[in-house]
């Protein structure tokens, strides 16, 4: 027996099944009976075992015939949908973006339902990465990016700066007769995040944050470390301690009132967001397309907020 077989054997013998009639089946698949016939035979030599009962009217099935009938409907039937989303995926344009975990939770996916409303015909394929990508060996187009801007052989675009301050949950504020930072830190947790390699340089500890704001408290302070800002946002809605929030990450926590500033105070970072890509955008392609609506998004966010300052 061979294990070489006609597709179009294949295909012609699950339409001799339904029919059971080899000139039906020619009409259905558009060719003459004596083909149908002519591809039955080469099916069962190649097979070794009949699929069919020759009868008076029509044909019926074999045992063998049975058994085969169900398993080539079914590897039909897969094929054929194999095909129709090949041909969905090849007709749908999509983007591959990476972008820092917490920005892509709290910043970006939250926004994508606005790009998706103007540009219905991209798909956005979001992949949470810290490091910098390499895009000699990721299947990436764009990494939504936090850093000093200086990527090696590649395009960086900048976006906007970073800000940080302090945040907590509601409740802790009204937990105390006098809320004022010295007092909260004193009788709070600090959630710290503990940045990764790449953006160390560029983040701020509480020591850090206290230092500059020349604050201070005489008691002891404990900390709680996270590996991702998102961690220690999440840690303060829980009314775990004090976070100190990166503003583009906090914004929608902030509007949602889940969390609020306990300082008035912002730090801008040495660091800032940049969308990085192997090479500059070609005009009106995708990527293009994608750089401009996420730098709008960057700066209708600062327009509206200066708008209300």
């Amino acid at each position: 027996m061979s294990n070489q077989f006609s597709y179009s054997a294949i295909h012609t013998f699950t339409v001799v099944t339904q029919t059971l009639s080899f000139s039906r089946a020619a009409a259905t698949l558009h060719i003459t009976p004596s083909a149908v016939s002519h591809q039955m035979k080469l099916l069962e030599a190649h097979i070794g075992v009949p699929l069919f009962k020759r009868q008076a009217k029509g044909v019926g099935l074999t045992d063998a015939g049975h058994a085969l009938m169900h398993s080539a409907n079914k590897g039909i039937s897969l094929i054929q949908i194999g095909v129709a989303n090949s041909i969905a995926a090849a007709s749908q344009r999509s983007l591959h973006i990476a972008a820092i975990p917490s920005l892509a939770q709290n910043w970006l996916i939250p926004r994508l339902s606005h790009f998706y409303k103007v540009h219905p015909d991209i798909n956005v394929i979001v992949h949470a990465q810290d490091q910098l990508v390499d895009f000699s060996t990721a299947p990436i187009d764009a990494h939504l990016h936090f850093g000093d801007g200086y990527a090696q052989q590649a395009y960086a675009q900048f976006l906007a700066d970073e800000y940080i301050y302090p945040v907590c949950h509601p409740q802790l504020l009204l937990q105390k007769s006098n809320a004022d930072i010295q007092h909260l830190i004193a009788s709070h947790a600090l959630l710290q995040y503990d940045a990764a390699v790449e953006d160390a340089p560029s983040n701020v500890s509480w020591q850090m944050w206290l230092k500059k704001l020349n604050i201070t408290t005489s008691q002891p302070m404990q900390h709680r470390h996270f590996s991702h800002v998102t961690l220690a946002l999440e840690a303060a809605k829980h009314q775990q301690g004090l976070a100190l929030a990166w503003h583009h990450i906090v914004d929608n926590d902030i509007k949602r009132e889940t969390l609020v500033r306990c300082h008035t105070q912002s730090l801008k970072l040495d660091y800032g967001y940049y969308l990085v890509s192997p090479e500059q955008p070609e005009p009106h392609s995708d990527l293009a397309v994608f750089t401009t609506w996420v730098r709008e998004q960057f700066q209708h966010m600062k327009a509206n907020e200066e708008a209300s300052t």
